[in-house]
């Protein structure tokens, strides 16, 4: 299993990324506060402010989320994990 934590500049990179390929409205409705947590074998894990701006990433999203973070982090990304702010990404590890 292999992990990568972005740094705050890739975070930053990542975000410009994002406003830029989708624009400002949507980014300040659905991307605003969007945080990279690691990415993990092919799959990108990823905090968001609310259940529903995660729902949204999730259904409407998701492939142009990974091919954006392919490009930038030069490893491969397949899938998009989105949860709520402060939720863990292992389930067993759930929050009381």
């Amino acid at each position: 299993m292999t992990s990568f934590r972005p740094t705050k500049i890739e975070q930053f990179a990542f975000e410009a990324k994002l406003n830029r390929f989708f624009g400002e409205h949507v980014y300040d409705q659905v991307f605003l506060g969007f945080e990279i947590v690691e990415v993990v074998d092919d799959e990108l894990r990823a905090w968001s402010p609310s259940e529903h701006c995660a729902a949204v990433i999730d259904l409407n999203y998701s492939k142009k989320v990974a091919w954006i973070a392919q490009t930038l982090f030069n490893r491969p990304v397949r899938q998009v994990r989105v949860l709520a702010r402060g939720m863990s990404h292992n389930a067993r590890e759930q929050p009381v």
